[in-house]
């Protein structure tokens, strides 16, 4: 987030490492619940260099930069989505990076993202979690900009 675009020329060995590690951690059914805990820290932290990463990028010229991995990103928060058993703070931080690529990409992913994550940001939106809720209504306010540009 410090560097912000200058993060460009490491761009691809992050985007890569961190496809490699949501592809780890998208199966956990049978596992014992400290590995199912392991795994959610481990989704969590992918998530979170997500949205640094999109932070560093949001209102540079390299933007176009990130457009090509918003596609296995958005499966990966589907892969999220689709868990039976969701981790409240993993859900959090999803939407919160749901919201970060739109607010980041605007219109270059408006179409790709109310295809993609629909149900998901609809779940969210009715969630008993406040933190969740509010997450979900700021992501619902960015990809309608992102639609109507």
């Amino acid at each position: 987030l410090a560097i912000g675009d200058n993060f460009n020329k490491y761009l691809t060995y992050a985007m890569n490492t961190l496809q490699i590690a949501a592809e780890v951690s998208a199966h956990t059914s049978g596992l014992d619940s400290e590995m199912k805990e392991y795994i959610n820290s481990l989704r969590n932290g992918i998530l979170e260099a997500y949205s640094g990463i999109f932070q560093g990028f949001k209102n540079s010229s390299k933007t176009e930069l990130l457009i090509p991995y918003a596609p296995r990103i958005l499966q990966f928060l589907d892969s999220i989505y689709m868990e039976k058993d969701k981790d409240a703070v993993v859900i959090k931080t999803a939407i919160r990076v749901l919201g970060d690529l739109t607010d980041t990409l605007g219109s270059n992913v408006g179409s790709l993202i109310q295809q993609s994550s629909t149900e998901f940001l609809n779940n969210c939106l009715t969630s008993d979690d406040h933190m969740i809720k509010e997450s979900a209504e700021w992501v619902k306010l960015a990809i309608n900009r992102a639609i109507s540009v």
